[in-house]
């Protein structure tokens, strides 16, 4: 079976992605976030690349039917409704909402799954519901990586380890054939097993959440299985899977 790891989203080769399963990781914060929306209720997420679509968007939904969220340079960006910081997407927030989302690094990112026949949000949130998912669809998946500013992340890959560590126990007769992005996120994934909190601390994704002011995001980030939610990409919006098995 095959297992691809695109430490950025510049490195995802459209043929390489075309027809199979990708998981957009961006754990600081934008996935975290999105998983955390949909625990919460939210009914939609339109992930956006910039501020000015976002609000377009918006917009023509009807403004005061949307929650405009986002951040850059990790603080929200003004006039916006929300942050990116997944202990905001509380159930009083965002329940039976639609969102309007965009990240520095996380939202754009989903443009290079482009042809994969599904596309799933992962984090360390949900790692298990995401890994089950993979398991029981028989999925060959790819995990993209969103990393920062189109540089390598750390704390995106060892995520990205971990749910290969995840998957590998699951089904431990399977033989993956994996690119080199893979066998580095699995070695990445090996080695940090538990203190994502410290791990976090020290990436460059990390000192910039921190540096703003929003250290409690590192912890709520770095939970394991907090939720059972699996939330789908799907024609330019995310929703809920059924139960994880749509």
């Amino acid at each position: 079976m095959r297992l691809d790891v695109f430490m950025t989203p510049a490195e995802a080769i459209p043929a390489e992605v075309a027809g199979r399963t990708v998981v957009v990781i961006d754990v600081l914060r934008a996935s975290s976030s999105i998983v955390e929306a949909m625990a919460s209720g939210a009914r939609t997420i339109f992930p956006v690349a910039s501020i000015e679509e976002a609000i377009r968007l918006a917009n023509t939904l009807g403004r005061d039917q949307v929650l405009l969220c986002g951040e850059r340079r990790s603080l929200t960006i003004e006039g916006f409704d929300l942050g990116n910081s997944p202990g905001e997407f509380t159930p009083a927030r965002v329940a039976g909402k639609t969102l309007v989302m965009t990240t520095t690094n996380g939202t754009s990112s989903m443009a290079a799954a482009g042809g994969a026949s599904r596309v799933l949000v992962g984090a360390l949130l949900n790692l298990s519901a995401v890994v089950d998912d993979l398991v029981r669809t028989g999925a060959e998946p790819v995990f993209l990586c969103s990393g920062r500013e189109g540089r390598f992340g750390l704390d995106d890959a060892v995520t990205a380890g971990r749910m290969i560590v995840a998957l590998q126990e699951a089904l431990p007769g399977a033989e993956w054939t994996m690119n080199d992005g893979a066998r580095a996120a699995l070695a990445l994934g090996r080695a940090w097993s538990d203190d994502f909190v410290a791990l976090f601390a020290d990436t460059a994704a990390g000192r910039q959440v921190a540096d703003a002011g929003l250290e409690a995001d590192l912890a709520f980030c770095a939970q394991t299985d907090l939720r059972a939610v699996l939330p789908l990409f799907h024609d330019r919006s995310i929703t809920l899977a059924d139960n994880g098995t749509t």
